[in-house]
């Protein structure tokens, strides 16, 4: 898990390096997560797609967001709305309280069913043919933060591991905020809102707790959603590798 530090993006992580729990690890350089891309500067494009050789973007947006910008990546871009349209800047944001927050990060990935299949596909698919992929949202913490919790829940993370994953967000709240309330999209009505709510990882945990407790778990959800058996073996097998120390012993 290490931070790709850029001007005009705050919340890009590499998803490399997380423990499982049969003390394997994720693989470095094949998968990132992060916050909106709109305002990369040309410095930054050349991080992401020359240096990191990212191949695809898919954008977890509504498409009330993703019209904001005229943005255009050199690579191909996906767009799979965990939220439904039309609710943006119209509804309260969700309480910052781990147990109500966990409820809400349900709700969405349950009505997110299309995102969670497009994003896993275009994972996969990558992964087989050696191209880095990138998803993100607007901060890159909360509907970011739940299909990454999925996607390593998926493969074997732990727990542990997803919750510091996800409060990594928290590096740079207050500039990830700040760029956001510059959108009156993303500003709901909500005039005593703190200016940075940091996240706690006892909501990520919970969301997974729940998850398991309606759907099993993460694989069953994923198949659920339409995600191939053949899929997931892919990303199973690509995104997890044997660490040098465990090959040797």
């Amino acid at each position: 898990m290490t931070a790709v530090e850029l001007k005009g993006a705050y919340n890009v992580r590499d998803l490399g390096g997380l423990r499982t729990k049969d003390a394997r690890r994720t693989r470095h350089g094949v998968i990132y997560r992060g916050d909106s891309l709109d305002s990369i500067t040309p410095a930054d494009a050349e991080i992401l797609f020359g240096r990191l050789g990212i191949g695809a973007i898919v954008d977890l947006r509504t498409k009330a967001e993703t019209e904001l910008s005229g943005l255009l990546f050199a690579v191909p871009r996906y767009r799979y709305s965990v939220l439904g349209e039309g609710k943006l800047g119209l509804e309260p944001f969700p309480s910052d309280d781990p147990a109500e927050l966990a409820k809400v990060y349900l709700s969405n990935i349950d009505g997110g069913r299309a995102a969670v299949r497009g994003t896993m596909s275009v994972i996969a698919r990558n992964l087989q043919a050696g191209v880095a992929t990138l998803f993100h949202c607007a901060a890159g913490r909360d509907r970011t933060g739940i299909i990454a919790a999925v996607l390593l829940s998926l493969v074997g993370v732990t727990d542990e591991q997803i919750a510091m994953d996800y409060v990594q967000s928290n590096r740079n709240a207050l500039r990830v905020t700040r760029k956001l309330a510059e959108n009156p999209l993303y500003a709901n009505g909500d005039s005593h809102r703190p200016e940075v709510i940091l996240l706690h990882e006892d909501t990520i945990t919970g969301f997974l707790r729940l998850l398991r407790e309606k759907f099993t778990g993460p694989r069953e959800f994923c198949l659920e959603s339409g995600v191939t058996p053949d899929e997931i073996a892919v990303i199973e097998d690509y995104f997890i590798t044997i660490p040098k120390h465990a090959r040797t012993a």
